[in-house]
């Protein structure tokens, strides 16, 4: 074979290649063309119907009652400072 022909072999599927794509992005531009122009038919055509809502609030009697328990919500900084003197304490021994 001469050179020329052993090209257009290699150039050939290669342009099959690209006519397929070319192919598929102009289907995908119809398909997205289509499918935003019937979003937009669908957002003008749309009838709002805005129902009016009510706030449901619960029966005060039915909520149960909230338990605080003073002891339990302290913060408990001196134990949390001793913990962090102990352990730059022990990093600095490592």
């Amino acid at each position: 074979m001469d050179e020329r022909l052993q090209q257009i072999f290699h150039l050939r599927p290669l342009q099959e290649e690209t006519i397929a794509y070319r192919n598929n992005v102009k289907l995908y531009r119809t398909l997205m063309k289509q499918t935003c122009k019937a979003e937009l038919q669908n957002l003008v055509n749309v009838d709002m119907n805005i129902v009016e809502t009510e706030l449901k609030i619960p029966d005060p009697k039915l909520i149960p009652p909230v338990i605080v328990n003073n002891n339990d919500l302290t913060p408990k900084i001196d134990s949390l400072i001793e913990e962090v003197k102990m352990t730059s304490i022990g990093m600095k021994l490592l």
